[in-house]
């Protein structure tokens, strides 16, 4: 729930700014939090900060679209006030539809440090989601169940088992080695919560993974054959202290959630935290998540809008294991089609010129006969000394650039296939390799000027086919409507 600190580089402020992510309207944002599909509109919340760009006292934001490509902006749903369990921020939490009526549930925080209370609160809202109106009497989950030391008690998660309505929150252990654990509440009328104990816990490490001393940002998927548990792992006292969002396959057996096996990374990339998930109408299970601003105190502070939500992705399984794709939906971001067809020499030094560069750009590649490394280049500067690169080989899919010592890996099974999907935004680079993995990063320029787009391969025999198209910069409606928020 608080900023990620890393590298830096002078942003370019405007031309770094994402034009269709959702952004906040000003200064700051983190956490995804309740998307919901209803009555035919998908609505987004986040936390916001609009006072500074950084991490602060928390509103929740609020964002809503018909087709998942243009969004519209509205007011604050959510926002602290002094005397109430939220006094010092609306943290993160969940929309749900309760008895016909939309509602908000989220982490209302009093205090700091050892003396911060996190507890569980609910707004409820309008028909069209626009007004929201606290409980008046206060917290749902007034604080911790007695005996858990940690202060960690945040992020509401429901779901009805069609006998009760279930609740889970992020936590942790205080003793030993420090783990992550999942609490759960149950309710009849998703009012009067029991805690019911421990819903899952992991050791420190499991499958190569650190997974924190804390879990935040908990998100059931339920994919029929298949259901996923994501988990943000936090270690406060690391240097980058959000490390990454996992993912457990497993069932809920028991009043707890068994896994069938060591977790995976969510997102390969070194920006992405606390997905949120939602169903639609469809039946598609949607997740954001919070794409982190690796920038220092002093260039944050020139930055028009700190923080960004990723694409929406669809996730689901087709017995093999999880998928992970971009919405098909996002091809309504295109606005013209720079080029399209195979690829000239891409063996070449340095590659193939594809078109030039530009700041929202999707890129898609496929092969045939892959032979050795191949991917494309986005050169940062007229010169190309400042770049990125996405590279595929048989074992790996990797992002690196602009700095050479700057890069993410995602291992890669020999089955999947070889095409890249690829969006620029900004700052903002998503990657999606085949059907399973995709890489998050943050990419900061130094100058106003690019220069190509390449393709490359390591051999004569690779045959590649790219299509590269510019995208909306206007793909969120600045102007906030008039109704008022809670």
């Amino acid at each position: 729930m608080t900023g990620a600190a890393g590298r830096s580089a002078p942003p370019a402020p405007d031309l770094d700014t994402p034009r269709y992510h959702v952004t906040g309207e000003r200064n700051w944002i983190n956490d995804p939090n309740g998307p919901l599909h209803h009555d035919g509109v998908y609505h987004l919340f986040f936390q916001a900060n609009v006072h500074a760009p950084e991490w602060g006292p928390p509103s929740w934001g609020h964002v809503s679209s018909t087709d998942l490509v243009r969004w519209r902006r509205h007011p604050d749903a959510l926002a602290p006030e002094p005397g109430r369990a939220d006094a010092d921020g609306c943290w993160s939490g969940c929309a749900r539809i309760v008895d016909g009526r939309p509602v908000l549930y989220y982490t209302g925080v009093v205090g700091d440090g050892d003396d911060r209370v996190e507890a569980v609160c609910r707004a409820t809202g309008s028909a069209d989601l626009t007004a929201w109106a606290k409980d008046p009497d206060g917290p749902l989950v007034a604080g911790p169940p007695d005996g858990l030391d940690s202060g960690y008690h945040r992020d509401p998660f429901l779901w009805h088992d069609g006998r009760e309505w279930q609740l889970i929150l992020g936590s942790g252990t205080t003793t030993g080695e420090r783990h992550g654990t999942v609490l759960r509440y149950s309710s009849h009328d998703a009012a009067t919560w029991h805690y019911r104990g421990e819903f899952f816990a992991a050791s420190r490490e499991a499958g190569g993974i650190d997974l924190g001393e804390h879990w935040e940002c908990p998100q059931l998927l339920d994919l029929g054959d298949l259901t996923v548990l994501l988990l943000s792992c936090q270690d406060p006292k690391a240097p980058r202290p959000l490390l990454h969002t996992v993912a457990y396959t497993g069932r809920i057996t028991g009043g707890a959630f068994h896994a069938h096996g060591p977790p995976r990374l969510f997102d390969h990339g070194d920006a992405l935290y606390a997905p949120a998930a939602a169903v639609d109408a469809a039946g598609r299970t949607l997740v954001w998540g919070w794409v982190q601003e690796p920038l220092a105190e002093h260039d944050r502070a020139r930055a028009a809008k700190v923080g960004a939500l990723t694409l929406p992705r669809v996730v689901d399984t087709d017995g093999a294991g999880l998928r992970v794709r971009p919405a098909p939906e996002l091809e309504g971001l295109r606005t013209d089609l720079v080029r399209s067809g195979p690829v000239p020499d891409p063996a070449g030094a340095p590659g193939s010129v594809l078109c030039p560069a530009a700041r929202q750009m999707e890129i898609e590649v496929a092969v045939e006969r892959p032979r050795g490394r191949y991917g494309v280049r986005v050169e940062l500067s007229p010169d190309g000394t400042r770049a990125l690169t996405v590279a595929v080989d048989a074992e790996a899919v990797t992002v690196t650039g602009p700095a050479p010592d700057e890069g993410c890996r995602a291992p890669l099974d020999a089955a999947d296939p070889a095409a890249l999907r690829i969006y620029l935004d900004g700052s903002v680079v998503e990657v999606f390799a085949g059907d399973r993995v995709a890489l998050t990063r943050r990419i900061h320029t130094t100058g106003t000027a690019l220069g190509a787009v390449r393709a490359f391969a390591a051999h004569d025999g690779t045959r590649m086919d790219c299509a590269v198209w510019r995208l909306s910069a206007t793909a969120v409606d600045e102007a906030p409507d008039e109704a008022t928020g809670a």
